[in-house]
């Protein structure tokens, strides 16, 4: 439970961050910097949340896999895990 909450947190935080996007394009599209840093920071913040919402529930779904499949979805998970 508390990983769902950690989850909505992150994804309220992101909304905010497009939020701020958007009126900073709208108000400043000239501010290149500032663009760029928001578009890294919603990026940076996205993978974090596929990271932990794949962890969550990969091992969920894990425990009906038998022990041979169970190798390779977790080779899987990693190799998405690491491409952040």
């Amino acid at each position: 439970m508390e990983e769902q909450k950690d989850l909505t947190r992150r994804l309220n935080i992101i909304k905010g961050q497009i939020d701020g996007l958007s009126k900073l394009v709208e108000t400043k599209p000239e501010d290149c910097q500032g663009v760029l840093n928001q578009f890294k920071a919603i990026d940076s913040g996205l993978k974090k949340v596929v990271e932990l919402y794949i962890k969550k529930n990969m091992k969920f779904c894990l425990r009906t896999v038998h022990s041979k499949d169970k190798k390779m979805i977790n080779s899987l998970m990693e190799r998405l895990i690491k491409e952040k």
